[in-house]
C-alpha cells in the first residue's frame, strides 16, 4: 500500500512539475513576443497561465493589436487560449463581448452571446494545419458610421484535404443575418424579409507549400480556388455560383465561375440602396439583368459566366477589367 501511494504521490509531482515547466514556458513566450513587437503594434495589461493540472489556461487581459499595413487596430476586454496538457497541439480559444475593430473611417464595436475557435494542427515538428472551426452566436456589429448589423449564427471552418497535397477545404455557413435598419427601409417597395436565411460556402483552396510553422519562409501562395457550392437566401431572392479558378503563370486567375440569381429584379435595388451603384444607373443594371434573362430561356432567373482569361475577366458578354492576381 505505501507503495502505490509513493508511486501515486510521485506521479503527481511529476505531472505538477511538467505542468508547471509548461505554464512558465507559454507565459513567457507570450510575454516576449508582445515585447518584440514594434512601438503601439501590440500591447496588454497582463498574462496569465492557470488551469493545473490537465489544462493550460492562457489569459492576456485588454489586448490591443494594430496591422501597420492597413492601420487597423483589434482590442478586447481579454482573450483566453486553452490546451489540455496532454494534447498541446488543440488549442481553443475564447473572445467575449466588447470587442472593437478600429478602422480607418469607423469603430465597430463586437456584441456577442458567444465566440469560440479551434485550432487543431498535426503533432510532430512542423505543427502543419489540419482544421479550424469559428463559432459565432448572437453577434451584433455596431459602427460609428451609423449602420448596426445582427447574426444570429456563424461558422467558419477549414480542414485539411488529405487526398491532395497542401489543399484546404473551405465552409462558411451563416444563418440569421439582420441588415441596417436604413437598408431595410430603402428596400421597403421589395417584398425581401427582415433577415436573410443564409449564406453558404464549401469551396477547396490550394496552395504552394504547407500551411505550418514554416510559413514565414515558405510563403505559401493560392494557386486554386474551388467553389464546390456558394449560396445567398433573402426571401424570394436566391443567388448561387460554382465553378474554380487557377493560376496562371504569371499569377493572374484563370477559370470560370457559373452564377444564378433568382428573383434578380430586386437585385439593382439592393445595389443603389448600398451604394454600389448610381441610384439613375439602377435603371438601366435591370434593363442589362433582363437581356441576359431572356438568354437564358427564363425571365425571372439570370444565369451568366464569370470568365478569367487571357489576363482579363468579364461578365458574360460584359468585360470587367483585368483578372484578379491570385499571387
Amino acid at each position: 500500500m505505501r507503495t502505490l501511494l509513493a508511486i501515486a504521490l510521485a506521479a503527481t509531482a511529476l505531472w505538477s512539475g511538467y505542468w508547471y515547466v509548461g505554464a512558465r514556458a507559454i507565459e513567457a513566450a507570450v510575454v516576449q513576443w508582445f515585447a518584440e513587437q514594434p512601438a503601439g503594434l501590440a500591447s496588454n495589461a497582463g498574462v496569465a497561465v492557470q488551469g493545473i493540472p490537465n489544462r493550460f489556461d492562457l489569459t492576456v487581459t485588454e489586448p490591443v493589436l494594430t496591422d501597420p499595413a492597413s492601420g487597423m487596430t483589434w482590442q478586447a476586454p481579454f482573450a483566453q487560449v486553452y490546451a489540455m496538457t496532454w494534447k498541446p497541439w488543440h488549442l481553443i480559444a475564447a473572445l467575449p463581448s466588447g470587442q472593437e475593430i478600429t478602422l480607418a473611417d469607423q469603430v465597430v464595436s463586437v456584441e456577442s452571446d458567444k465566440i469560440i475557435a479551434s485550432l487543431l494542427l498535426h503533432p510532430g515538428k512542423a505543427l502543419t494545419l489540419n482544421e479550424t472551426v469559428t463559432e459565432a452566436h448572437g453577434v451584433v456589429l455596431t459602427s460609428t458610421a451609423g449602420w448596426k448589423i445582427g447574426i444570429e449564427t456563424a461558422v467558419v471552418s477549414t480542414r485539411e484535404d488529405v487526398t491532395r497535397a497542401n489543399t484546404h477545404r473551405l465552409g462558411l455557413a451563416v444563418k440569421g443575418i439582420a441588415p441596417d435598419a436604413r437598408l431595410m427601409a430603402a428596400l421597403a417597395e421589395t417584398d425581401l424579409p427582415a433577415l436573410l436565411d443564409e449564406i453558404f460556402v464549401d469551396a477547396h483552396a490550394g496552395f504552394t507549400a504547407p500551411l505550418d510553422r514554416y510559413v514565414a519562409q515558405t510563403r505559401p501562395r493560392l494557386v486554386m480556388f474551388e467553389l464546390n457550392e456558394a449560396r445567398i437566401g433573402w426571401g424570394a431572392l436566391r443567388f448561387s455560383a460554382q465553378g474554380a479558378l487557377t493560376a496562371g503563370p504569371d499569377g493572374l486567375a484563370q477559370g470560370e465561375i457559373a452564377l444564378r440569381v433568382e428573383g434578380w429584379r430586386r437585385l439593382p435595388k439592393i445595389l443603389a440602396a448600398l451604394g454600389l451603384v448610381k441610384p439613375d444607373i439602377a435603371p438601366t443594371l435591370e434593363r442589362a439583368l433582363e437581356v441576359m434573362a431572356a438568354q437564358g430561356g427564363d425571365l425571372e432567373v439570370v444565369q451568366v459566366v464569370l470568365k478569367c482569361a487571357d489576363g482579363q475577366m468579364s461578365l458574360g458578354p460584359l468585360p470587367l477589367g483585368p483578372a484578379p492576381r491570385l499571387f
